[in-house]
């Protein structure tokens, strides 16, 4: 546990000193902010989550979950200080049709234009297991949980003439080209509960004992990564890609072994799409590759994420809605 006290007054220490290196003033001829500062947003997209299991040093996948992943439908309204952001699955578009797994994510941020503190939580209740994935034939797995809470904590150094509020949701204005490197940095706990072990679900010896003993660790990763948004033509259309690479240690909780084991972890995303002062759409795609190195096999985590943003800007209401908004 020395570790992580020492990773946390490091991580306090970094956060207390970068802004003494940081511009604080923002150039107007690279960010202005929009009249109109409410919006509305609809967003379709897709969305896969696979869990790969490795053994250690060896690159080959040998046993492989996955998500009913499904397309989505979401609706986003942020009004003065208040945000509501709710989505659904499209029924007919799962991996396996038919099938209901119940998914969760939450997750909520706050900060301001130089940091972001963004605590989550993810879980999976069933997956299913790939027996001929050309044919969507899938075996359904759904006395297994996978779950992780934590936060992502991010830092940048350039806001003097880098917006990542621009660069991320159109929520600024990029007026010219500017980019910047930024530190991103993540506590997590995560845990598999598997209720009913039986080796004719999993057939794979060393991911039967993996997922049987329910293992359960806490990580913090580091990662440094750097984001740039291109604007063109009279700043209206704007293409902004960014990738992250980092590291960490994760400790098991619950084996009596007290190292630690090593995490990667590889992140990518681009945001591209036109915006005026009161329409924009965009078109977002998100890619991350988790590997997690545990003590009998190694997890590695894919997720990727596409979808197609239309917003709309409006002023406020002449009257307060019940006198709070």
């Amino acid at each position: 546990m020395t570790y992580f006290k020492n990773s946390w007054l490091i991580i306090i220490s970094i956060f207390i000193g970068l802004p003494l290196f940081a511009q604080r003033e923002i150039d107007s001829n690279y960010i202005r902010p929009f009249e109109k500062n409410n919006v509305l947003e609809v967003y379709p997209g897709i969305y896969s989550t696979r869990f790969n299991f490795t053994q250690p040093k060896d690159r080959q996948n040998n046993y492989r979950l996955v998500a009913n992943s499904s397309g989505f439908v979401g609706i986003y309204l942020s009004y003065k200080w208040l945000s509501l952001k709710y989505s659904w699955a499209i029924p007919g578009t799962e991996l396996a049709k038919k099938v209901r797994l119940q998914s969760r994510s939450l997750g909520f941020s706050f900060g301001n234009r130089r940091w972001s503190f963004r605590p989550f939580y993810d879980t999976y209740d069933g997956l299913l297991v790939p027996e001929d994935p050309r044919n969507r034939a899938f075996r359904v797995f759904r006395d297994i949980k996978f779950s992780d809470a934590g936060a992502d904590i991010f830092y940048f150094l350039n806001t003097r003439q880098f917006s990542f509020r621009a660069a991320n949701s159109f929520s600024e204005q990029q007026v010219k080209s500017s980019g910047s490197v930024f530190i991103k940095i993540t506590p997590m706990w995560q845990k598999v509960n598997w209720e009913s072990p039986s080796r004719e679900v999993i057939t794979d010896s060393s991911t039967y004992n993996l997922l049987a003993f329910d293992p359960e660790w806490f990580s913090i990763i580091s990662r440094i990564g750097y984001s740039y948004n291109l604007v063109l033509r009279n700043h209206r259309w704007s293409i902004a890609p960014a990738i992250l690479l980092g590291g960490g240690a994760l400790r098991e909780i619950n084996t009596g072994v007290n190292h630690l084991q090593l995490v990667t972890d590889i992140q990518a995303w681009i945001r591209c799409g036109f915006s005026i002062p009161d329409y924009y759409i965009y078109f977002t795609g998100r890619w991350s590759h988790l590997q997690t190195n545990l003590l009998i096999k190694n997890l590695r985590q894919v997720n990727t994420n596409f979808s197609i943003t239309g917003g709309y800007r409006f002023g406020n209401l002449k009257r307060k809605i019940l006198r709070i908004l």
